[in-house]
């Protein structure tokens, strides 16, 4: 998908997922794909596909509500109140503010761990 729904000046807008940027209000509906990480502000029986995250099988339910971790409880690899870039959104419709973009969303990390954390321009040597 080369353009996704924003929220600028009070209007709802359709630009090019290029131009994205932290703290842009993004409109997400099923069939989309998150354009960018994202801490949800609006949630209706939204659902997002994290396989490209975690390789988890099942669609995520997401909400907006802020949930307290408790004490001794792990963090999450992908907290309930946040899309991650890359991820489809399976059902339902929600917003959310932008809150990275680019090679420092999970998966542009992700992608420079694998390229050797400089983006592949270091040279591994054997031996």
């Amino acid at each position: 998908q080369a353009s996704i729904y924003v929220v600028r000046g009070g209007e709802e807008v359709r630009i090019e997922v290029s131009s994205i940027v932290r703290g842009d209000l993004v409109v997400l509906g099923t069939g989309d794909v998150v354009p960018a990480d994202l801490r949800l502000v609006e949630a209706f029986d939204i659902k997002v596909s994290e396989m490209a995250l975690t390789g988890e099988p099942e669609d995520v339910a997401k909400t907006w509500k802020m949930r307290r971790q408790r004490e001794g409880e792990p963090e999450k690899l992908t907290p309930e109140n946040m899309v991650f870039s890359g991820c489809s959104v399976t059902s339902g419709k929600g917003k959310g503010i932008v809150v990275e973009t680019g090679m420092h969303t999970r998966i542009g990390r992700i992608a420079q761990l694998i390229a050797g954390g400089d983006g592949g321009k270091a040279k591994t040597k054997c031996g």
